[in-house]
């Protein structure tokens, strides 16, 4: 575990390191940071496109009631 880190000082608490340790072994499998790592820029890549297109719906939702609001009301949009 200690090999993961660049220095003396970083290490991870008991439960953490036992989790991983059991996992670990559990599988037959070393643990990988890089792997790790991607997983969680993949998770993190697929809630900001999410939420961009989230965003982007509303926004459209928004201008077409506006538009509609405005064709009803006879005012410029």
């Amino acid at each position: 575990m200690t090999g993961i880190f660049l220095n003396q000082y970083g290490h991870f608490n008991d439960s953490l390191e036992r989790d991983l340790m059991l996992r670990s072994l559990g599988n037959g499998e070393t643990v990988s940071i890089t792997a790790a790592l991607k997983s969680i820029a993949s998770g993190l890549k697929k809630v900001v496109w999410a939420t961009a297109r989230y965003i982007k719906e509303v926004n459209r939702a928004l201008n077409e009631a506006r538009a509609r609001d405005a064709k009803m009301c006879g005012a410029q949009w």
